[in-house]
């Protein structure tokens, strides 16, 4: 079982089991996206998903990471040609705000 696997199960709340499908789809989807920019956000969201879980890193520090992420991908996703950039959004910014706004306070919520 993966480290991130881990890290979700201890959410145990049955209100958000799609949104914790969810991530974890978009999560593996782009960490196989051909795009650079796409796979290493998606492998840092999930390090530092799992920093989370794991107690070494707070919510405000992951706050201030994804917000410099997000930074970063609107521009990624501006860049790209139309059709790619609503694929782009939704494994860069939609994942992070998913992250930021669902699976991170119930993780800490577990510590």
């Amino acid at each position: 079982m993966s480290k991130l696997q881990d890290a979700l199960n201890q959410i145990t709340d049955p209100t958000v089991a799609d949104a914790k499908t969810q991530f974890e789809q978009l999560i593996n989807e782009g960490k196989a996206a051909s795009e650079d920019f796409i796979r290493s956000s998606a492998e840092q969201l999930e390090q530092w998903t799992i920093d989370v879980s794991e107690g070494n890193m707070t919510k405000d520090e992951f706050d201030n990471l994804v917000s410099s992420q997000t930074i970063l991908a609107q521009d990624f996703v501006a860049s790209q040609a139309l059709a790619a950039q609503e694929r782009a959004e939704k494994l860069t910014i939609q994942t992070a705000e998913l992250a930021a706004t669902k699976i991170v306070p119930l993780l800490i919520a577990v510590i």
